[in-house]
């Protein structure tokens, strides 16, 4: 008996101390991630759609990144429609053969979050054949790794307005950013690659460390503007085809709207504050001063008629 007693408590020892590397090696948080292991398609999504990680609100075209996970061997990892916005929580990462994300038109990327894409070919592919869309990144922190292009659009408008963006690129004549019109507006851009593209590129008012085996910036049309440049520790007061560039914003930033966005000032959140004080402050007073001028008229007409009236 005391034998069996001797193998049960050791074998409860060996199964404990298991247990406890395991939870070593595997923090809960990987042993309870949920990752997805195809393409997931909100292109043709037609009604609200859930998944771990992501929520699509269909009747608002607004998909929220929550924690997602996407590991696959299919081509693509995400798709996006026309018009939608992503909205970025936690720390988000996609990983597939060869498009990370893919975006059928207009996109706009907001929120606190961070998302981590790694892609055989293209991180961010811009598949749009129309030249009117437009995909914003106006918040959020981006990784991307890929073979060829970071961020890959023949089309549509790319931006990138903050926080933070990171592209490294593994391939031979391979781009950190290669589109139609490219702007970066803002925010810190670090790449291990060029920024090229076909028409215009637009450098405004944002942190640079560019390193490339080429030109940093290719375009017809380039535009550098509130930006202190340096290349090799020595200043760069114009542009001339540097391979290496090191850049400091020199914008003074205006605080853009919490009510209605960033197209608008921050300062107009004040005005319709102070609007709205005024408009309180009516409904509360406005009455009451009413009232005391209407009792002194009346308290002045009974006076002429010989009527003995109070004082105020």
């Amino acid at each position: 008996m005391n034998m069996i007693r001797r193998k049960l408590t050791a074998l409860i020892l060996v199964l404990c101390t298991v247990f406890t590397l395991c939870a070593v090696v595997l923090p809960a948080d990987v042993l309870a991630a949920n990752i997805i292991t195809k393409t997931v398609n909100i292109a043709i999504a037609n009604k609200n759609e859930r998944g771990p990680g992501y929520d699509w609100a269909n009747r608002y075209d607004v998909l929220t990144l929550d924690n997602l996970h996407i590991d696959t061997t299919d081509p693509y990892g995400l798709r996006l429609p026309d018009n939608c916005t992503v909205v970025l929580k936690g720390d988000n990462t996609i990983k597939a053969a060869k498009y990370g994300l893919a975006c059928s038109g207009t996109v706009v990327f907001k929120g606190t979050g961070t998302l981590t894409i790694e892609a055989g070919d293209v991180g961010i592919y811009l598949v749009s054949q129309d030249s009117t869309h437009k995909i914003r990144l106006i918040d959020g922190k981006y990784t991307i790794k890929a073979g060829t292009y970071g961020v890959y659009s023949e089309y549509a408008d790319f931006s990138f307005v903050g926080e933070t963006m990171n592209i490294e690129v593994t391939g031979e004549n391979s781009a950190a950013i290669l589109g139609r019109r490219v702007n970066l507006m803002g925010g810190t851009f670090t790449a291990n690659s060029s920024v090229e593209s076909t028409h215009e590129l637009a450098v405004e008012g944002v942190n640079l460390d560019i390193t490339s085996d080429r030109p940093a910036f290719s375009a017809k049309i380039l535009s550098i503007k509130d930006v202190a440049m340096t290349s090799g520790g020595a200043s760069v007061e114009e542009y001339n085809g540097e391979t290496s560039i090191v850049g400091k914003s020199t914008a003074k930033r205006v605080r853009t709207s919490a009510v209605f966005g960033e197209s608008v000032p921050g300062f107009v959140d004040y005005i319709c504050l102070a609007v709205l004080a005024v408009g309180v402050a009516a409904g509360i007073f406005g009455p009451a001063l009413h009232h005391k001028k209407k009792k002194k008229e009346l308290y002045e007409r009974l006076a002429r008629e010989g009527y003995d009236v109070p004082k105020d």
